[in-house]
């Protein structure tokens, strides 16, 4: 099982063909996790873009319904807490901040022993120990 970052997510919701075809050989893999967090930013993503209650905000809450589907949500334990504050903190001090929510993301990869999925491979390395791969 790996984890998938939200900007997969994205990816996968826009599509096209070679998205697709990714996204078929990740599901061949098995069935892969996200994590609350990306839950948020993605449905954050719909209400900044849509007026709430319209038509292209219910199909837009629908198709990501749909989407989740496919994975194990994994939320925010106190380990998790405990180690993305480490992780935050330390990015701070060197002068490499990530941000909250990415702080999150990658501690929860570290801490179930998970690959995390994603098109911004730079933005995550500065995290020591965190295995990745490439969308």
């Amino acid at each position: 099982m790996k984890l998938l970052d939200t900007s997969v997510l994205i990816d996968i919701d826009i599509g096209g063909n070679e998205v697709l075809e990714k996204a078929k050989a990740l599901d061949r893999e098995g069935r892969h996790a996200i994590s609350t967090v990306s839950l948020y930013e993605f449905y954050w993503g719909i209400y900044r873009k849509y007026e709430f209650g319209s038509r292209k905000y219910n199909e837009a809450m629908k198709k990501a319904e749909k989407l989740f589907l496919r994975f194990f949500s994994l939320t925010i334990t106190p380990e998790v807490a405990i180690r993305a504050a480490e992780i935050g903190t330390a990015l701070i001090s060197k002068g490499e901040e990530i941000g909250v929510n990415d702080t999150y993301i990658a501690a929860t990869a570290l801490v179930r022993g998970l690959t995390l999925v994603t098109t911004d491979v730079a933005h995550f390395k500065r995290i020591e120990g965190l295995t990745m791969e490439e969308w």
